[in-house]
């Protein structure tokens, strides 16, 4: 008996350092990949804030100027909105910023609040030498920010364009709860990167209009690889209610355009989702609501018409 003990305990501890030794190989062949992939893939201007690279790139020529920003925990908000970008950049000058965390900016342990997101947003386009004001086009979570950064600074906004965007008072009916910070784990130790090597090619098929180049999808899969999970979206989900709850029940300012463009499937599983947007309207003459098929990534899907609605919203309510 003592003796299957002795050889149930070896086998018991053989497999801990077998598991701990994958672990630290996966770990550092995820650190070295990820230096290496980030080197040879970089798009983009690397701008200075605070003694952190934030990544931007710059595209288009026009008058006015769009700031696209992304929804919460898009790994390459660069890639991910190229095909738009390429769209709107014939008749504007069009900004992609990749907040901490995301594509190939640093990672940070600063508090992912209103004031802090939108403070870096306003010190990247200051260190682009890129003057406002600016049309704000965000992404989910981005509608918060967008919000705030009209409201604070209303000289330098001269209109927000939603895809699908975040609105306050959606907390107020769901929260989710924290996510926990040792999820920080499956970064350090590369597994988030061995599993989605392991699956099959998910961005592939979410790229049925073949808007995407082969070398942007694959930014798009490292970048899973690289972000996520990390420190920084993880701080920031879990200051989505407080972000969320210094906004309840703001409505925009009525001399400030806003075209909100929701997805019908987020209407379709959340009737609330239209009346919410509906709800911030204080000027329907130069606020409006329109609503595409497709999903959350409206823009993966219905780059083209994004692209059609935004010029012609602007074309019709913004001066020249």
């Amino acid at each position: 008996m003592k003796k299957a003990i002795r050889i149930t305990g070896k086998i018991i501890l053989w497999f801990f350092i077998i598991i701990a030794g994958l672990l630290i190989i996966s770990a550092l062949t995820h650190n070295i990949l990820t230096s290496m992939e980030k080197k040879k893939y970089t798009i983009g201007k690397t701008i200075d804030i605070d003694g952190k690279h934030m990544q931007a790139y710059v595209t288009g020529q026009g008058e006015k100027t769009i700031v696209l920003l992304s929804g919460l925990g898009t790994a390459s908000p660069i890639a991910d909105f190229m095909p738009l970008a390429d769209r709107l950049s014939t008749d504007y000058k069009v900004v992609i910023l990749e907040y901490f965390g995301y594509g190939f900016s640093d990672t940070t342990k600063a508090e992912r609040s209103n004031e802090n997101i939108v403070t870096e947003i306003r010190t990247a386009l200051n260190q682009l030498e890129i003057k406002g004001p600016y049309i704000l086009m965000p992404h989910s979570i981005s509608g918060i920010y967008s919000m705030y950064y009209a409201m604070k600074y209303p000289d330098e906004v001269e209109a927000i364009i939603g895809i699908d965007e975040s609105v306050p008072n959606q907390t107020k009916i769901s929260k989710d709860p924290d996510m926990s910070h040792s999820l920080t784990l499956l970064n350090t130790f590369g597994i988030i990167r061995d599993v989605t090597y392991l699956l099959p090619e998910a961005e592939d098929t979410k790229n049925k209009n073949k808007d995407y180049t082969e070398d942007q999808i694959k930014i798009k899969k490292m970048a899973t690889a690289w972000n996520s999970v990390n420190v920084s979206v993880i701080n920031e989900f879990n200051s989505v209610n407080k972000n969320t709850e210094e906004l309840y029940d703001v409505k925009y300012p009525d001399n400030l355009p806003v075209l909100a463009i929701l997805a019908k499937d987020s209407e379709d599983t959340d009737q609330n989702w239209l009346p919410l947007h509906q709800q911030l309207i204080t000027n329907p003459s130069i606020q409006k609501v329109e609503t595409l098929a497709g999903e959350h990534y409206l823009h993966w899907s219905n780059a083209d018409k994004i692209a059609e609605l935004s010029k012609e919203f602007i074309s019709t309510h913004l001066k020249k």
